[in-house]
């Protein structure tokens, strides 16, 4: 079952589920599947995602045994499917400043590239110099970070062009190993403060919409949201936007999601984008509901004072 691998702990079965042990494996499995036009999924950590319960009528494709890590000098190589965590400490180790802010990052480095995270500080763009991916026709490229691959947080090449992310190089600068455990500690108590992994979770399920000035987060608390929650699915009482799965079905989150959509542009007249992906196929009662899309129709006099509240937050 998928959502034996999946973080978010949802998922059904598959036709076949790959798991390739080289750079070499994977793109010929994808060449493979290309070829023969097979439906298909990657999956990594799957710490962005939800896996959909229903019968997956193709392949999947998941990072569990692509997880080599080597370090030369001041760079770290690591496949796909190595914990971001098990990045910050490798680094930590040898003494190299730069990936402190991962640890705790719920993923793998090939999530982490493909979407250019970023947190406490850090972000991927700054420190990968090379990425190598697999095109969509299973071919194995290797890309310089030259400016061109990282346009913004949540937003590379790569998830316009299909690549998917194979491995990267990350150069990193010597630095004091309490410096950087000291960063690894905060970030940790931080998102145990926060309550991130007391239930599993896909992290935010809605994008910020920076037109509106306040955070989809906040948008959900006021707005009540908190309100809907179930015996199996409930939102992080400290985070409104993260949704805990504590026994859950994907339709029961999909629900959920669709009401805490519906709650918000009701309020406020803010329409939620997903950036939770979801992976599978959508039945066909969930595929218009998931993909609708509504016009901005904000509702000024509830928001300004929003607005301002979370204005007077960022201030030192």
């Amino acid at each position: 079952m998928l959502k034996d691998i999946a973080y978010y702990k949802t998922g059904g079965t598959c036709n076949t589920l790959h798991q390739p042990e080289s750079i070499d494996q994977l793109a010929e499995i994808v060449s493979q599947l290309h070829q023969s036009k097979t439906p298909y999924f990657v999956i990594g950590g799957g710490t962005n995602s939800l896996v959909l319960d229903d019968h997956f009528p193709g392949d999947v494709i998941a990072f569990t045994k692509l997880k080599s890590i080597k370090v030369t000098r001041n760079s770290i190589y690591a496949e796909a499917g190595v914990e971001n965590t098990m990045i910050a400490q490798t680094a930590l180790s040898h003494s190299l400043a730069g990936a402190a802010w991962m640890n705790r990052l719920p993923g793998q480095i090939g999530g982490t590239v493909r979407m250019n995270a970023r947190c406490y500080g850090g972000e991927i763009s700054e420190i990968a110099s090379t990425v190598i991916a697999v095109s969509q026709d299973g071919v194995v490229k290797t890309y310089d970070n030259q400016g061109n691959l990282f346009r913004g947080y949540k937003d590379t090449i790569f998830m316009d062009n299909g690549d998917i992310i194979a491995a990267v190089h990350l150069a990193l600068e010597p630095g004091q190993a309490t410096d950087i455990k000291a960063i690894m500690d905060h970030c940790e108590t931080d998102r145990i403060q926060k309550g991130q992994f007391t239930f599993p979770s896909c992290g935010c399920v809605f994008k910020n919409d920076y037109a509106v000035g306040v955070p989809s987060g906040m948008l959900l608390d006021r707005a009540g949201a908190h309100d809907l929650n179930q015996d199996k699915v409930a939102l992080n009482p400290k985070h409104a936007n993260f949704v805990f799965n504590k026994g859950a079905t994907s339709s029961d989150i999909l629900d959920m999601t669709l009401a805490m959509r519906e709650l918000v542009y009701k309020t406020y007249g803010v329409w939620l984008s997903y950036e939770m992906e979801i992976l599978g196929r959508l039945p066909d009662r969930y595929a218009a509901k998931v993909r609708e899309t509504r016009p901005q129709q904000f509702n000024e006099a509830a928001l300004e004072p929003l607005r301002l509240e979370f204005s007077g937050r960022k201030k030192p």
